[in-house]
């Protein structure tokens, strides 16, 4: 009997050395999860925002965010009225390697990619129009509409700053500066071309479609570069 209360006594123990460990550890580990960063950028992506919460404090932290911007430029050439809109919409998913514990980082992941771009031009019926495929005295509209194939495009890149450890010039409160250098891979860019008149054929189309898409090529790769400002909370 005295045995077994040596024994509950010692469990008893047992259990408050635990408890008073765990008491002590959870402070730590909550200011830990404490260290999420708010970034607000902008930079060839459009406006954007991105939120960091770290993985491994000062090494490895995971970033997700979303970036808009739209642009609606026009020229008229040779008579040919253009008009676009373009609308930029990506969705980064990250992870920032900082190699030196220090503000510098790696950074990879994925880019959802919802860029699209609308193209209108208006020939007008006295001037010829593109590539010569339409009949003489009428007025067409000629519409495209671009994506690009990769809805998931892969990212590289290295950047400034911890926005899940800011403490940017040392100021009291936890502000830091955040930019980002690197690209995304989003691969060949698809055309759907259509004209308003019902009188050019598909062949014409498709070569119409087909240049454009080699004039878009270039942009397989999109290059990313933002600056901003991240505050840690």
């Amino acid at each position: 009997m005295a045995a077994r209360q040596i024994i509950k006594g010692i469990r008893g123990r047992i259990l408050q050395l635990v408890i008073g460990m765990m008491l002590l550890i959870l402070p730590v580990q909550a200011q830990a999860l404490l260290g999420i960063g708010v970034t607000g950028k902008v930079g060839t992506t459009g406006l954007g925002a991105d939120l960091t919460v770290p993985l491994i404090p000062n090494w490895i932290n995971l970033r997700a965010g979303y970036n808009y911007g739209e642009w609606r430029p026009s020229t008229t050439q040779g008579g040919i009225n253009y008009k676009a809109d373009v609308r930029l919409e990506t969705t980064p998913l990250l992870i920032d390697i900082h190699p030196f514990h220090g503000n510098f980082r790696i950074t990879g992941g994925v880019y959802l990619n919802r860029t699209e771009i609308d193209l209108s031009s208006f020939v007008d019926a006295n001037d010829v129009g593109l590539g010569d495929i339409f009949p003489p005295g009428t007025n067409v509209t000629l519409n495209a509409n671009v994506s690009w194939s990769k809805d998931y495009a892969p990212y590289f890149g290295i950047g400034y700053g911890n926005a899940a450890d800011a403490n940017f010039l040392d100021l009291p409160i936890a502000v830091g500066l955040s930019i980002d250098l690197g690209a995304y891979y989003q691969g060949s860019p698809d055309v759907i071309l259509t004209e308003s008149t019902g009188t050019v054929t598909p062949a014409n189309l498709a070569v119409e479609a087909a240049q454009l898409k080699e004039d878009l090529s270039e942009f397989k790769f999109f290059p990313v570069l933002t600056i901003g400002i991240h505050i840690r909370f």
